[in-house]
C-alpha cells in the first residue's frame, strides 16, 4: 500500500468533481496536471474529508515524496503533474512509487525549458480516453 496517496488523490478528484468543488481543485483541461485553485478552502473544506493532513504544507509534501512536479510557468503555472498520474487511468497509481526523504531540505528550481507543454498533446477524457 505504499501507494496510497496518489490513488487517493485520483478518487478524490473524481468525487470533488461530482461534488461541483471543481472550483477548488481540479485536473487541467489536458488531464495531465493538477492544479490548487483555493488553498484555503481546499485546507478547510477537502482536506479534512479526503486526506489525513490538516496542512497545505504536508499535502506538497506528499506531493513531492511521489515525485509531483510543480509547473513554474506558463498556463499550468502552479499545477502538480506526474507521468503516471493521468485523469481517467487510476490504474496507474500503483507503478508510483514513494520517494525517500532526502534531508536536504532544498527544493530544485523550476526550469520552464524542462517542463512539458500539455496542450500541444492530445487532451485525456474522463474516462482515460485521448480527445480527438
Amino acid at each position: 500500500y505504499g501507494n496510497w496517496f496518489p490513488l487517493k488523490l485520483h478518487m478524490a478528484l473524481d468525487l470533488i468533481e461530482a461534488d461541483g468543488q471543481s472550483s477548488i481543485i481540479s485536473w487541467q483541461p489536458h488531464g495531465r496536471a493538477v492544479v490548487v485553485h483555493d488553498t484555503r478552502l481546499f485546507v478547510s473544506a477537502i482536506m479534512p474529508v479526503y486526506f489525513k493532513q490538516t496542512k497545505f504544507s504536508s499535502f506538497q509534501r506528499q506531493l513531492n515524496m511521489y515525485g509531483f512536479q510543480r509547473i513554474s510557468a506558463g498556463v499550468d503555472k502552479g499545477a502538480y503533474w506526474h507521468e503516471l498520474f493521468l485523469r481517467g487511468k487510476p490504474y496507474l497509481c500503483h507503478r508510483m512509487k514513494r520517494q525517500k526523504v532526502k534531508g536536504n531540505g532544498g527544493r530544485k528550481a523550476g526550469n520552464p525549458k524542462r517542463e512539458p507543454h500539455f496542450y500541444k498533446m492530445k487532451a485525456l477524457c474522463s474516462d482515460g480516453s485521448i480527445s480527438l
